[in-house]
């Protein structure tokens, strides 16, 4: 067995930090190296420990987890940081992510789908949460395609196809099953397609593909 992810919990809730580290550290590859109460306290473990995840509130005293993101993003450039909260609103989502977010989740979440997106957002994807991945998808849509039709990219067959898969919400390697890739070759295909978007995550290029209409909303919203 490999050597466990270290992951930080911040949040101001002391029943919830227990609650968490009671799963997380019964989760295989997993567990807690420390816990924070404040936005603030969060930044300074972060630097004491260097952990690998961390899971992040938003609402907290003296700095909020919107603003401990950014901070520890802009001393530490690659933390991964995952968002889990009870604020699914597209504004909180939008923040979260400019922040320097990993991911986001709702603190409803099972143990099940904290694990499957602690490990996607140590893989280098966004893992977030279906309410907050329609949230925020029917939020960007709300904002209209381009009008111009010449601003769409010249996207290949296998692009279009990946940009499917990934609108249903499927990790790197079940895309690379079903399109008979490895799984490095799907990160460069999603390399070529952010590229052409100008968009740097799996989720910035998934909003831009729907608001392009180069994938279907409800599909993405699913």
């Amino acid at each position: 067995m490999g050597v466990a992810a270290q992951v930080l919990v911040v949040d101001d809730d002391d029943v919830v930090r227990s609650s968490y580290r009671s799963i997380i550290d019964h989760l295989d590859g997993f567990e807690v190296c420390g816990e924070a109460a404040t936005g603030l306290a969060g930044v300074e473990r972060y630097g004491e420990l260097r952990p690998d995840l961390v899971l992040m509130d938003i609402q907290m005293p003296r700095m909020s987890g919107i603003e401990a993101t950014a901070e520890i993003c802009r001393r530490w450039p690659g933390a991964c940081i995952v968002v889990i909260t009870t604020f699914g609103t597209a504004d909180h989502v939008v923040a979260a992510l400019r922040a320097g977010a990993s991911g986001y989740l709702l603190k409803d979440a099972t143990s099940d789908l904290l694990r499957t997106g602690m490990r996607q957002a140590l893989d280098g994807e966004m893992p977030l949460s279906g309410p907050v991945r329609r949230e925020l998808v029917a939020s960007m849509v709300a904002e209209g395609a381009p009008p111009l039709a010449r601003s769409v990219p010249d996207l290949t067959p296998r692009e279009l196809e990946l940009l499917q898969w990934l609108a249903h919400g499927l990790t790197n390697q079940q895309i690379a099953e079903r399109m008979y890739l490895s799984a490095g070759s799907v990160k460069q295909y999603m390399s070529n397609v952010g590229a052409k978007l100008g968009a740097r995550s799996r989720t910035q290029i998934l909003i831009t593909a729907v608001r392009l209409r180069l994938v279907d909303p409800d599909a993405a919203g699913g």
